[in-house]
């Protein structure tokens, strides 16, 4: 879980957020489990099978943070399906 552990990335609520830099800046982002279920192969919404799931989509999940950098946000940036599309 090498990736897990280096973007801090936790389950909360059914979803995994986690963060990343991108051009030196550090932002937080969110993926829902129904992304990580439908699209990444996790069985359930159980944190174990979203953290399995999110540690396979690693290469996916840096392109879409990187194409994301520019978004203005409050919060978290959200990751939805077309995203990944």
């Amino acid at each position: 879980m090498k990736f897990t552990k280096a973007t801090g990335a936790h389950a909360q609520d059914g979803a995994i957020l986690f963060n990343m830099e991108t051009d030196g800046v550090t932002r937080q982002f969110e993926i829902s489990g129904d992304v990580l279920r439908e699209r990444f192969g996790a069985a359930d919404d159980s944190p174990n099978e979203l953290l399995r799931a999110f540690e396979g989509a690693a290469p996916a999940l840096q392109d879409a943070a990187h194409r994301a950098q520019g978004v203005p946000a409050d919060g978290p940036i959200l990751l939805g399906e077309g995203d990944f599309a």
